[in-house]
């Protein structure tokens, strides 16, 4: 059995994978990693990575060392089962390597776009031949509804509405209407043109806001609420195998 840790900046997520399916996972609030052992400890697995948005402590690597035969922690130095093609891959965040690798296991030698809809958007490539070639980066949803109102006067805090206007009458739904129609029109787009660019192009999206917009769209897209951790277990067994990209 595997174990899968994504350190997020308010979750933690430990996932349980066996010969390649998503069995069990705990979400957890990010705090002191001693809760994190805890459970850990709980439900042992045989191999386990790590991936977090900062640091990791010291004494959580020994721990988590001493509980697994194998342990990796993600990094731009880790083997992958893709090649990533970008100019600055110490600074490529390691969700969006992990996307791009599960979306390689969905979608192997196929040409894929994946939208990861969280706190930012993110929009990513990878090629039929396994090479992340980069993406885009943009506030997310909640981001722009709290931007609207932190930077303007009178602009009031909103909230998402599933029955949005195409059209704002007043200036609560103009403001709902304005972000979340924008983000249907900006996510379309890319998949139009990247359709026109890139023959076989599949689409995946992602992220906690994925759900929300997935109706939504003009094309027909698979929807994977945990593709990252789908990627870092493919990224563990590619490790465990010894297989070199």
């Amino acid at each position: 059995m595997n174990l899968v840790i994504d350190i997020g900046n308010t979750h933690t997520k430990l996932a349980w994978f066996e010969q390649g399916k998503l069995i069990d996972m705990l979400r957890h609030e990010a705090g002191d990693y001693t809760d994190v052992i805890s459970i850990v400890n709980k439900k042992p697995a045989d191999k386990a990575i790590v991936s977090s948005v900062g640091s990791l402590v010291r004494e959580m690597i020994t721990e988590l060392e001493k509980a697994h035969k194998k342990l990796i922690i993600l990094d731009h130095n880790t083997p992958l089962p893709i090649c990533i093609s970008y100019g600055t891959p110490e600074t490529l965040g390691h969700d969006r390597i992990a996307a791009a690798a599960g979306a390689r296991h969905i979608y192997p030698n196929r040409n894929v776009l994946i939208i990861d809809m969280g706190t930012a958007i993110t929009i990513d490539f990878l090629s039929a031949d396994g090479k992340y070639l980069g993406g885009n980066i943009s506030p997310g949803l909640h981001t722009r509804f709290r931007a609207l109102n932190e930077y303007t006067a009178k602009l009031p805090l909103v909230v998402r509405d599933v029955n949005f206007p195409f059209f704002g009458t007043d200036t609560q739904s103009a403001i709902v209407a304005g972000v979340q129609q924008g983000i249907v029109f900006e996510i379309d787009r890319y998949m139009e043109e990247f359709a026109l660019l890139h023959s076989n192009c599949e689409f995946i999206i992602t992220g906690g806001d994925a759900n929300f917009f997935v109706s939504k769209l003009k094309r027909l897209i698979f929807a994977v609420p945990e593709l990252v951790l789908t990627g870092l277990n493919f990224i563990l067994e590619f490790n465990a195998s010894g297989r070199k990209q």
